[in-house]
C-alpha cells in the first residue's frame, strides 16, 4: 500500500492564521483607532499596534482580546522593555481602548 502523506494540522492553522490576521477588516480603520485612541486616553499607538487593536475590537472569536494582548506584549519586547513591563502596557492598552474583562486581569 502506497503511505499517504498527511499534513500536521497544527501547521495548517497556523498558516492560515499568519494569513488572515484581519482577514474582513478593511485598512482605513487602523488610522481611525489610532486617532481614536489619541483623543480619548492621549497617548499614541503606531499603526503596528493598532492593527492588534482593531483584531481585537473587531473580529468574532473567543480569545481575541489574550491574542492581541500577547501580540502587543510581543512586539513591546522586541522594542526592548522587559517581560512583566510589556504584559502590564498590553493588557492597559487593551482595557483602555476596548475594555471589558480579559483573563490577564
Amino acid at each position: 500500500m502506497p503511505s499517504v502523506k498527511r499534513k500536521d494540522p497544527n501547521k495548517i492553522i497556523a498558516q492560515r492564521r499568519e494569513s488572515n490576521n484581519l482577514r474582513n477588516i478593511p485598512d482605513i480603520l487602523i488610522p481611525i483607532w489610532q486617532i481614536k485612541i489619541r483623543e480619548r486616553f492621549g497617548i499614541d499607538v503606531d499603526r503596528e499596534i493598532a492593527r492588534y487593536i482593531v483584531l481585537a475590537a473587531h473580529e468574532e472569536g473567543t480569545w481575541k482580546k489574550q491574542r492581541a494582548i500577547r501580540k502587543i506584549e510581543d512586539i513591546l519586547r522586541s522594542r526592548g522593555m522587559s517581560r512583566e513591563t510589556s504584559k502590564k502596557v498590553a493588557v492597559d492598552v487593551i482595557k483602555m481602548a476596548i475594555g471589558g474583562k480579559s483573563r490577564e486581569d
